[in-house]
């Protein structure tokens, strides 16, 4: 059985969902997505390896989302449709705190996840298959449902080898003198245990700054297997907000160490397994620890349990900067941004008029900064909210693609990957297209200027009020910020790459001012920092390095209330600082 079309144009008249290297993916049906490959694509080997997965599609455990049946143009392959995924987010969500908070996820949930995770891919390696990309962004999950994706992919022992991979998820041993993959279970152990420890910790097992060498990259630092789990741990800083391991069991904490540093590679799962089933929860710590403890490992002091450092109160002087506390919500469960925050009973609240909003799952909520407009944004549509609470306006949007509101303006991508600003007023919404976009970043000022970032496979397309740039890159992007210097009306583009390198731009009118890959961020995530006076304000642990990207110099300014995941905003003369439940002025 196939899905035949007349014409490739007839598959790209269908709704698009996302699109790669290699493919695109298209809405079908309610139920149904295709996944059409390019014409550069061996075809041949594809529908040889997709027909293989068809026939044994009733073998596969239920979360695979694999080829059910061909695609065809004119009766040639072209690809395969599968079953639609509703909700469903990358598994790399699992390192963002605010995910886990909003989604209600403990850190027992997670390993939950990985888990039955390392269950599933133990059932594909008993069948002969070799994922090969094992990494976070090449599965998913929707609610505590794992699911594998990118079929295609895959390799078969002996049959076919994987067509993908990851750097910073691929052991070191698995690349031949050529250059090649040699891709086995055995590998693919390593690979996973490199996995569940970035998903259960929300830090890479080689990341962190090694400060004997701090140029020294992640991918060399796992050939030398120096991790931040063996001997040269106290050598290693990590990023304050990542707190403890020491809730896992022993074992599978040596388990972690013997793959890391010692070059086995074991299947952790059984002690992942174990570790579930043996979890008590620490009030104090609001955490699960291994309950064969005599107490919670965070708390014994005489177990000689490492804890991150407690931020201690600021001494203040008559001259220097002084701290203030401007929110300190008892009932905040996550600062949200300027106006509103989250509540623990999953309610969106705006500080100014204590208006709250039910935040549903999958859904995300945002306020005008009078609190009067409410934006309600899931994967497809945004619903506008009036002050009474009724629906105002459902604007449909790209699948899944990026969405801004400032104020009472709302940019986002419409179906034909136009970028949208509507303005919500009294006498109506005023729609104002923006221009054509492609996988779009895109940051607007205070008074309405925008920057738009359109990545397209190797290039991207800078838009800025008064310039179009095109600007090469390589990889994949796994973290960006943009920010506007109101002072010098420049704008900065900052992005980090998935071998852990950061691209710092300034874009001054009709050239690139600045464009360099040397400056490294704290910032966790990195839209928290700010950028103004031509400098860049990066929050670490204790302090404000501001990198002035003209004079070339840094200065740090200490401020005990301030760590990697305090977001920045410079007002002129200090700093609001926006913490998980406290927002203070410094200065």
């Amino acid at each position: 059985m196939a899905i035949n079309f007349t014409s490739r144009s007839r598959i790209e008249s269908l709704n698009k969902l996302a699109e790669g290297g290699e493919a695109t993916i298209y809405e079908y049906d309610s139920k149904r997505v295709i996944k059409v490959f390019k014409p550069k694509v061996d075809l041949a080997r594809k529908k040889e390896k997709v027909n293989y997965f068809i026939s044994i599609k009733n073998q596969l455990p239920r979360n695979v989302i694999g080829p059910e049946e061909e695609v065809t143009v004119q009766g040639k392959f072209v690809g395969y449709a599968m079953r639609k995924l509703v909700g469903a987010e990358d598994l790399h969500m699992l390192t963002k705190p605010k995910y886990l908070t909003a989604a209600h996820l403990s850190n027992q949930d997670v390993l939950q996840i990985i888990t039955d995770f390392g269950k599933h891919l133990g059932e594909l390696h008993s069948t002969g298959i070799i994922v090969g990309d094992v990494s976070d962004y090449n599965f998913q999950i929707n609610g505590k449902c794992d699911y594998f994706i990118d079929v295609d992919s895959w390799g078969i022992e002996g049959k076919y080898t994987p067509d993908a991979y990851t750097e910073l998820f691929t052991c070191p041993d698995s690349y031949s003198s050529s250059g090649s993959i040699n891709f086995s279970i055995e590998n693919e152990n390593y690979n996973f245990a490199i996995l569940a420890f970035n998903m259960l910790t929300r830090i890479h097992p080689f990341g962190g700054t090694y400060l004997p060498d701090k140029n020294l990259s992640t991918i060399e630092r796992m050939k030398r297997k120096i991790s931040i789990v063996g001997k040269h741990k106290g050598d290693i800083k990590i990023p304050k907000i990542i707190g403890s391991w020491k809730w896992m069991s022993p074992q599978l904490e040596k388990d972690f160490l013997e793959i890391f540093e010692q070059g086995k590679k074991i299947d952790i799962t059984a002690n992942l397994q174990e570790l579930l089933k043996n979890m008590k929860y620490c009030s104090t710590h609001d955490i699960y620890y291994y309950s064969k403890f005599n107490e919670c490992p965070l708390c014994n002091e005489n177990a000689k349990v490492k804890t991150a450092p407690v931020v201690a109160k600021v001494t203040q002087t008559a001259n220097g900067p002084q701290i203030t506390v401007i929110f300190a919500g008892i009932d905040c469960a996550y600062v949200l941004s300027n106006v509103h925050y989250l509540n623990r009973s999953n309610e969106a609240v705006h500080f100014e008029t204590v208006r709250k909003f039910t935040v549903e799952r999958g859904k995300r909520v945002d306020f005008s900064n009078d609190g009067k407009v409410v934006f309600v944004t899931d994967d497809d549509s945004i619903q506008v909210y009036d002050e009474n609470n009724q629906v105002a306006a459902t604007i449909e949007r790209m699948h899944k693609s990026n969405y801004l509101v400032k104020d009472r303006d709302l940019y986002y991508v419409d179906k034909g990957n136009n970028l949208v600003r509507l303005s919500i007023t009294k006498s109506g919404n005023m729609p104002n297209y923006l221009g054509q976009v492609f996988n779009a970043f895109f940051e607007a000022s205070d008074d309405g200027k925008v920057l738009i970032v359109s990545m397209y496979p190797k290039t991207a397309i800078i838009t800025t009020p008064d310039y179009t740039f095109e600007v090469d890159y390589n990889g994949r992007i796994n973290e960006y910020a943009i920010k506007y210097d109101r002072a010098t009306q420049k704008w900065l583009f900052v992005y980090q790459l998935s071998n852990g390198k950061y691209r710092t731009m300034v874009f001054n009118k009709n050239r690139i001012e600045y464009d360099d890959d040397v400056i490294m961020y704290n910032a966790q995530p990195l839209v928290n920092i700010d950028f103004c006076n031509n400098t860049i304000y990066d929050p670490a642990d204790g302090k404000i390095i501001g990198t002035n990207i003209v004079k070339n110099t840094a200065k740090e300014f200490n401020c005990g209330v301030v760590d990697e995941s305090s977001r920045l905003q410079f007002t002129g003369r200090g700093f609001k600082i926006y913490n998980k439940n406290n927002i203070y002025n410094y200065g």
